[in-house]
């Protein structure tokens, strides 16, 4: 099943990497500013530590001075949203220049972050997955946009934040909420690939690379060029994580 992305409805992907070139990102934000959304964007060059992170979505972003400047605190800025709008626009939050966060230690979390504000402000749930009655719901999306680096190269990383599963359509790589610990997300299985892409590490640890590749491949529903590209970062973390393997 092929999965389209959207910045106006409430439902996932929660983000979305692609290129600043993608028709689809002029159509979608097109659509949004139509139905009085916002599109904000931000400068992914300075975000190169998490505390870079906070300063500047909490500048461009308006957060109010109780800002905590944690993660934690960065996901309840996002889905109680005080800036232009005060919350009842549709929002779309666009990182300009990400290239340099595939650098980054934190980009699993990030992504993490951002899907988990994403999927409280479009659903509207509570812990127990029950809706917010005094809450209304918000159309909320997060799109990274890369200069130089393919989407697919974000794709291990991405996949070691906490509850997310992935997905590679159109040349995009798009994220999401399993559904195992977040009441109406997606179900942990096809299209959507959850958790860390660690089902072919015995191949790629035994050598056995183009079986990884199929693993990939099968599991991710991409290329076989896609594959290869995902088995060179997991090969090189599996490798600084096990250097006498």
């Amino acid at each position: 099943m092929m999965i389209k992305p959207t910045l106006t409805e409430h439902r996932s992907p929660w983000v979305v990497f692609t290129s600043p070139a993608d028709p689809w990102l002029a159509s979608e934000t097109a659509s949004l500013v139509q139905r009085n959304g916002l599109v904000l964007r931000l400068d992914g060059r300075e975000m190169t530590e998490p505390a870079s992170v906070f300063r500047t979505f909490a500048r461009e972003l308006s957060f109010l001075g109780h800002f905590g400047h944690n993660w934690d605190a960065l996901v309840d800025c996002l889905h109680d949203w005080h800036g232009p709008g005060h919350g009842d626009q549709d929002l779309a939050i666009l990182i300009d220049h990400a290239d340099g966060l595939l650098k980054s230690d934190f980009l699993g979390l990030f992504v993490s972050v951002l899907a988990q504000a994403a999927w409280n402000s479009n659903l509207r749930l509570d812990g127990d997955g029950e809706p917010h009655e005094w809450r209304q719901r918000m159309a909320q999306h997060f799109v990274l946009l890369l200069d130089h680096t393919a989407p697919v190269a974000f794709t291990e990383k991405a996949a070691r934040g906490m509850d997310v599963a992935v997905a590679l359509a159109d040349g995009r790589l798009l994220a999401t909420l399993t559904d195992v610990e977040w009441p109406g997300g997606d179900p942990a299985s096809a299209p959507w690939t959850a958790g860390p892409l660690s089902f072919a590490d015995e191949e790629i640890l035994g050598g056995r690379n183009v079986e990884a590749v199929k693993l990939f491949r099968d599991h991710l529903g991409c290329s076989i060029q896609e594959a290869l590209d995902v088995l060179q970062s997991r090969s090189a973390y599996l490798h600084r994580e096990h250097p006498d393997g």
